[in-house]
């Protein structure tokens, strides 16, 4: 099994255009099974980003699907633990996330990954009677949802603070803060799937959540064949859609981030139907041929693509 967490060096945030000669108060962490990079400019950066560390240690904490202590466990052992308003909101939130997308996009497949092996050491190809049996389970799991909800309340928190503009790296997940003084956008990379140079970069202004799900991010071989960790609930086998990434720009970090997941599982002709009835995120396609296409409010550069327009 590989395993690709790190946009630092994958994805490559470029932070070119600064006007403003100051630092900013950099942090690196391993939180929620992956590397995160936090860089916050501005007088209460130290007291910010130190905060910000907290939460994301918190949510982990209470939402990790393999600490058999946290909340989440505790739900899915059948076991009913008082919820909090927020706690209760986040998971009606993403309950509503996944009948929007249909199922593409479903919180409940902690027992189908846990078959393929993709929380362990040696993952494998389950029988089909395995699979069967695991989704008939229905166990929370938030891996496709909790990095994207982390980003938002870290920019919500940033803005009880003297902060002028923030990057969080979040593994496949970057959660921008403010604007860049000289009123150039952030400039975001998208990785190309089989490694290399960025195929091109995603720019985006002010505060907003960018996510990518991608077969590269996670996966194995057997015999010659991938199989990556995006689960089709439809199937109980990995997405095989046609796409080999989804890039999601969005004001709200978790939309962003189920609906990557979400379009990946679709395909690149349902997710563009699925975008042309939404109105709150764009997104970026790379194809298993290497095409790419881009939602018409998307604004790439650095490369040849395709638009979707309405």
């Amino acid at each position: 099994m590989k395993r690709f967490f790190s946009l630092i060096f994958l994805i490559g945030v470029l932070l070119c255009g600064c006007a403003k000669a100051s630092e900013p108060v950099r942090q690196t962490v391993f939180c929620m099974d992956t590397v995160m990079d936090l860089q916050v400019w501005g007088k209460d950066a130290e007291a910010a980003i130190q905060q910000l560390t907290n939460k994301l240690n918190t949510l982990e904490h209470s939402w990790s699907a393999t600490n058999p202590d946290s909340l989440l466990s505790r739900i899915n052992r059948g076991e009913a633990p008082e919820l909090t308003q927020e706690q209760a909101q986040l998971l009606a939130r993403i309950e509503a996330l996944s009948q929007r997308t249909d199922g593409a996009f479903d919180p409940h497949l902690r027992a189908l990954s846990e078959a393929w092996g993709f929380y362990g050491e040696e993952p494998s190809v389950p029988s089909p009677e395995e699979i069967t049996a695991a989704l008939a389970q229905s166990q929370w799991d938030l891996g496709a949802a909790l990095k994207g909800y982390a980003g938002q309340e870290c920019a919500d928190l940033l803005a009880e603070w003297n902060v002028d503009r923030a990057m969080l790296v979040l593994g496949g997940n970057v959660q921008t803060y403010g604007e860049k003084p000289d009123g150039s956008p952030w400039q975001i990379g998208i990785q190309n799937p089989d490694g290399g140079d960025n195929l091109g970069i995603l720019c985006v202004t002010g505060t907003a959540s960018v996510v990518t799900s991608g077969d590269y991010q996670r996966y194995f071989e057997v015999d010659g064949l991938r199989y990556h960790h995006i689960l089709d609930s439809k199937t109980g086998y990995p997405a095989d859609s046609g796409l080999r990434s989804v890039t999601i720009v969005c004001r709200d970090g978790l939309t962003a981030d189920c609906l990557s997941t979400a379009l990946f599982v679709m395909g690149l002709e349902k997710a563009a139907e699925f975008w042309k009835e939404s109105d709150d995120f764009e997104a970026v396609f790379v194809t298993t041929g290497g095409a790419i296409y881009a939602t018409e409010g998307a604004v790439l550069s650095g490369c040849s693509y395709e638009v979707i327009a309405r």
